[in-house]
């Protein structure tokens, strides 16, 4: 071990005591050395302030790359849903004195065929129980319950609005009717 001065007027610090025998007396040491040591040290100092620097540099470009993503992680599905939007628009630019009601619904019925689809494309699944499905409380809400001699406790016995999941996580859970043991 060698004892490095902190600055040039501190005293020594032995930078590990037990060896302080081992460690030659500053008065022993030649200008060269002394000065070769406290260049070593600026240098050292120089680089560990520059990693420094650097890991902080890098720390803010992760927070800002960050709230980047977090701010534009829609994008994709808003582009995707842009066409969606124009087909409203130009079904509601129609003269509604040239259009009749059996046209309405099948435009209707187009448009809402294209959201899905572009939902599906998003990985956006529908969460549709059929009557008779086992009541899954992770993918449904029951929002009523019926008396039912049909199906045991608790299963669906209506749907009454669709639920959705991203990914496999549940966005909305289906709301359904459940039965209730008579």
């Amino acid at each position: 071990m060698v004892n490095i001065p902190i600055n040039d007027d501190d005293d020594m610090v032995n930078a590990n005591p037990a060896d302080s025998a081992e460690v030659e007396p500053m008065d022993d040491m030649t200008g060269g050395e002394l000065r070769k040591l406290r260049e070593e040290r600026d240098s050292l100092f120089e680089r560990l302030a520059r990693a420094t620097a650097d890991y902080r540099n890098s720390q803010r470009r992760l927070e800002q790359d960050k709230e980047q993503a977090v701010q534009y992680a829609n994008s994709s599905l808003i582009k995707s849903l842009l066409p969606v939007i124009d087909n409203f628009e130009r079904a509601l630019a129609v003269d509604p004195a040239k259009i009749d009601a059996t046209s309405i619904l099948k435009g209707m019925q187009i448009i809402h065929d294209q959201w899905m689809d572009v939902l599906k494309s998003q990985d956006v699944e529908e969460v549709a129980p059929n009557p008779g499905t086992p009541f899954d409380p992770t993918h449904h809400e029951a929002l009523m319950q019926q008396p039912s001699d049909k199906y045991a406790d608790p299963t669906v016995t209506q749907l009454l609005q669709k639920g959705y999941m991203l990914h496999g996580r549940t966005l909305r859970p289906a709301g359904v009717a459940v039965s209730r043991g008579t």
